[in-house]
């Protein structure tokens, strides 16, 4: 008889919109499932949870081996400054990659709305954070992904074992936003919650 407990992982975004950096953050304990066997044999198996950037090449598990949060920065399109009026778009590929036997579907969800934070600017106030769940990394920088999408959707997505899923963001500058707020930086929180199906 199979013994599957309730898995959770959570993980974080974190985007300094102006300086054309998004990283992403995770954490999660130790995932494992048990399995009877004969005699009461357990089995466990060890549990990841990969991190993929939108440049493809740079890839980090949620969790590094001492069990501290991992980040990785996510390269944004158009790389720099954000006019009024423009957006910016990054995303992050998780990865379901795991050494269990059998079945083990994970669902990766956004956990809220994004948080945003300029240190007193005012400049949080004219982002608009848009979050989509897509196919594939070199989906994440087509506007018309997101045209659907209203701002406090928080997309989710099922990912079974060896597979992988893709969540995308764009990140707009109000085109109103005042000229005085020209090189101010801000903040983006996104977290990330991964929970065993």
């Amino acid at each position: 008889m199979r013994s599957s407990p309730m898995l959770k992982a959570a993980g974080l975004v974190l985007a300094a919109v102006l300086l054309g950096l998004l990283a992403v953050q995770g954490s999660y304990a130790l995932w494992n499932t048990a399995v009877s066997a004969n005699a009461g044999t357990i089995q466990a198996a060890d549990f990841r949870v990969s991190l993929t950037d939108t440049s493809v090449n740079n890839t980090t598990d949620m969790t590094l081996p001492d069990g501290t949060a991992a980040a990785i920065a996510l390269t944004t399109t158009p790389a720099g400054t954000v006019l009024p009026g423009q957006a910016t778009y990054a995303g992050v590929r998780l990865g379901n990659v795991t050494n269990a036997g059998g079945d083990f579907t994970i669902r990766a969800a956004l956990g809220s709305t994004p948080g945003k934070t300029d240190a007193g600017s005012g400049l949080a106030g004219y982002l608009t954070v848009k979050a989509v769940a897509a196919a594939a990394l070199d989906q994440c920088s087509s506007a018309a992904l997101y045209a659907s999408a209203p701002p406090a959707d928080l997309p989710a997505m099922t990912i079974a074992k060896g597979a992988t899923g893709v969540f995308c963001f764009q990140v707009a500058l109000n085109a109103a936003t005042p000229a005085a707020l020209a090189g101010s930086t801000a903040a983006i929180t996104l977290p990330i919650v991964v929970t065993q199906q």
